[in-house]
């Protein structure tokens, strides 16, 4: 173990080959690695620990075992496989468990000393004396482990390897460049537009009519520090030297880029002149060629971002200051911050900055709904901008709203246009501080309030967007793990990384997983179709409107429809005020125990909307009732999948009738416990009438079990 640390500079194979033999092995248990991947470090006997809990009437609050750390993961196999059993969450991730992350998704580690602590960092020397360490991941998860039963020094061999593999210092030390397994794409992910081709833009300009003012422009080579693309939309009437001329004054060569239309009005992004300009004549006739575009030669308005939205700066300290809030220490700290959680929360600037993020996209919205071109400006064009344009796309076209329609937006405005994802999600330790912040995080937080705001507009669930924010810190789909689709390329030819887009979702997770993505309250154009038919069979008017039931429920604020699109499209106003913003409790709670409502939660809500639209669905089915092409079996066989794999467990044994679904407020990304799963299959699948007892479904005192 000293050799290994005293070696200064070493590759990761000359790591692995320090690290002795007796380390690798434990018995007969050998780890199921990936392609690539290598095991750097083990240590056995280690405790972790987790919330409290009970067990044959005897209250267990840790689990022993083994952790491993790989240059892809850190992984913990408990010796009690009853308990692992028991942990396993009900989202099964094809690369992950649940007592596993990936070394790209750890964010700090603490060390503990005879009782203080510090913070583990490749500046510092770790102790040779480490009873426990604490990890604090990205998405908010942590794990805390002590090594009192452990080899004497094993806390630090382990606190090393973190540091070697966790914080690496090139991005060509990421995992993604070992994992050099063959991919081959399903047909779900071929349906996403890339565009990294000329003619997945040329179809974007025609889809939003904007042919007449603007055009695709393509590059005749890659520049090799260039963040743009090969193929973007530029003002028709400049000529590629003309253009190319004029983006040397601004930031990256980012002069107007056209991202999207609606009637002639355009949503163009831009960033700032160059620091050596000092005259803004150039942006002044940049602005003038973008008026050109407009047939009407109306004057574009220009919202400075940088002016009115928060830095990226002032985002992280915020990111920062609420993953400090959710992500206590223990019990003590926990208690200590709850009587002021919503005064540490207002500190943290985080919901405020979602209001900001709202208000001013629908702001923008508007002025596109009366016909003035909007062009984004901020000091790259690479970071807010992409914020604020997708969520007036959101807000406007409806088509965005739909699962591929949003994965379409965020190829479109983050991955091929350049988000610096590598440098604000900390992917390579070498990065300044500075360069961090988490604005996809913000970008989905503020999507997640539209869909509380709209539950029927949108066909993705809030369980899709919270597992895209897990899937950014997976090092085996490149999707987010480059600054620029130059990088990517680079990598691609250089390094002859195998690329994945994290699109693929079946990649990950299985069907009953997936199935979970779709919101059960979306109302599809088809869905509009088809209710008069079911209206005439009723006794009410058929004129008359009908509310959906998710209206009533949820108090959805609609638009006036007779302002869409030709095809009748409905444009969202959200409420942008302080008030009106709620906190995103599945991604940012899910992992603290203490407020997890077992037994019910929005969670057992929305498993039963699921299952009312599937008695639905299978009726108008048997009814004969005409149904779309997508909406087949296949539908019905995976809800009843997913249904067959919950439990049922009674709250009082003498009572039969009153079975809930164990599932806790957080489900999918909560434990489950194992128990009567035969006995939940054959009831569920038999039979289509489930009683849901309200006092397991609300009751909030399990808080307490």
């Amino acid at each position: 173990m000293s050799e290994g640390r005293n070696k200064t500079k070493q590759n990761f194979t000359s790591y692995v080959n320090q690290v002795r033999e007796e380390n690798f092995v434990n018995d007969d248990y050998k780890p199921k690695l990936l392609s690539g991947e290598l095991e750097a470090a083990r240590a056995n006997n280690v405790c972790m620990y987790i919330a409290s809990y009970l067990k044959d009437g005897k209250v267990c609050g840790e689990k022993t075992g083994i952790l491993l750390i790989t240059n892809f993961r850190l992984s913990f196999v408990s010796l009690d496989m009853e308990d692992e059993q028991a942990s396993l969450s009900f989202q099964s991730n094809r690369f992950l468990g649940s007592s596993e992350v990936s070394l790209s998704n750890i964010d700090r580690i603490y060390q503990y000393v005879d009782k203080k602590k510090r913070i583990i960092s490749p500046q510092f020397k770790n102790s040779s004396k480490i009873d426990k360490i604490r990890i604090v991941c990205k998405n908010f998860k942590t794990f805390t482990f002590g090594f009192q039963l452990s080899e004497i020094g094993k806390g630090k061999y382990i606190a090393d390897a973190l540091v070697k593999f966790a914080f690496p210092a090139r991005h060509n030390l990421l995992f993604l460049y070992r994992f050099k397994e063959k991919y081959y794409r399903s047909s779900t992910s071929e349906s996403v537009k890339m565009y990294d081709k000329k003619l997945d833009w040329f179809q974007e300009l025609e889809r939003c009519n904007a042919t007449g003012g603007w055009r695709v422009y393509s590059k005749d080579c890659r520049v090799s520090n260039s963040s743009l693309p090969m193929h973007f939309v530029v003002p028709k009437h400049l000529s590629d030297v003309d253009y190319e001329n004029i983006s040397k004054s601004f930031r990256n060569n980012r002069s107007a880029i056209w991202v999207w239309g609606f009637k002639d009005a355009a949503l163009v992004r831009l960033a700032e002149l160059n620091p050596d300009v000092t005259n803004t004549t150039v942006e002044n006739i940049l602005l003038e060629h973008v008026r050109r575009c407009d047939p009407q030669k109306r004057q574009p308005r220009l919202l400075e971002l940088y002016k009115i939205l928060p830095s990226i700066q002032d985002v992280n300290l915020s990111y920062m200051k609420l993953r400090d809030l959710c992500t206590p220490d223990g019990d003590q700290q926990f208690m200590a911050q709850d009587s002021r959680f919503y005064t540490l929360l207002e500190k943290s600037y985080w919901l405020l900055y979602v209001s900001l993020c709202l208000k001013h996209s629908d702001i923008a919205a508007k002025l596109l709904r009366e016909g003035q071109t909007v062009v984004l400006q901020e000091i790259n064009g690479r970071d807010m901008s992409c914020v604020i344009s997708s969520l007036v796309q959101l807000i406007m076209d409806s088509s965005y709203r739909t699962i591929q329609g949003i994965q379409n937006l965020i190829q479109k405005e983050w991955v091929i246009l350049g988000h610096p994802f590598s440098d604000r999600l900390g992917h390579v330790s070498t990065v300044k501080i500075t360069e961090r912040s988490p604005l996809f995080l913000l970008f989905l937080d503020c999507t997640w309030q539209l869909l509380q705001q709209f539950p029927e507009a949108f066909e993705f669930s809030d369980v899709f967007l919270t597992t895209l924010w897990d899937s950014l810190f997976l090092p085996i789909f490149d999707t987010f793990q480059f600054n620029s689709e130059t990088e990517r390329y680079q990598a691609l030819n250089a390094e002859h990384v195998v690329l994945r887009p994290v699109w693929d979702w079946e990649k990950q997770f299985d069907h009953k997983d997936l199935a979970l993505f779709t919101n059960p309250l979306y109302r599809a154009k088809w869905q509009q179709t088809v209710l008069p038919v079911v209206q005439s069979n009723s006794n009410s008017n058929p004129s008359s409107p009908q509310i959906p039931l998710a209206s009533s429920l949820f108090g959805t604020r609609r638009a006036d429809e007779a302002n869409g699109h030709s095809n009748n499209e409905q444009f969202l106003e959200p409420q942008c005020c302080l008030r009106d913003i709620e906190l995103w409790q599945q991604c940012y709670f899910r992992w603290m125990p203490h407020l997890e409502i077992k037994y019910g939660g929005i969670a057992q809500c929305d498993l039963l909307n699921r299952l009312l639209a599937n008695n639905i669905y299978k009726l108008r089915r048997e009814l004969g009732q005409s149904v779309a092409s997508d909406a087949s079996s296949e539908r019905v066989d995976t809800l009843e999948q997913i249904l067959s794999t919950m439990i049922i467990q009674t709250r009082d044994p003498d009572a039969a009738s009153d079975a809930s679904f164990v599932i806790s407020s957080f489900f999918p990304f909560s434990s489950i416990v194992p128990t009567a799963q035969a006995v939940c299959s054959e009831l569920l699948i038999a039979s289509n009438d489930i009683n849901f007892s309200h006092d397991s479904m609300y009751e909030t005192s399990s808080l307490n079990d």
